[in-house]
């Protein structure tokens, strides 16, 4: 999104997840797992998640006060459903 807005002008961001999302089974002891396999703890957060419309939520959050984006007015959210083909948007302020 960085390099999108410098370099090529964007303005305005959209951010879509998905229902059944592999990361809604599977929790930060994933980093432990894998330090175990590959002797080397990694440092990044899994960052897993049980509430699809709320990591939503916390991504558009994190993007509004992203320090290295020019634009961030425009940030909208969706949940696309995996079994219905529908694209939900996420309001930004529902919790």
């Amino acid at each position: 999104l960085t390099i999108s807005q410098h370099k090529l002008g964007t303005r305005s961001i959209v951010l879509i997840h998905h229902s059944g999302c592999g990361l809604e089974a599977i929790t930060e002891d994933f980093r432990t797992e894998l330090e175990m396999a590959v002797g080397q703890r990694p440092a990044w957060a899994v960052e897993a998640f049980r509430d699809a419309d709320q990591d939503v939520r916390q991504s558009m959050q994190r993007v509004r006060t992203n320090p290295f984006l020019l634009h961030t007015d425009d940030v909208r959210g969706f949940v696309f459903d995996v079994k219905t083909g529908l694209l939900r948007e996420i309001d930004r302020d529902a919790r």
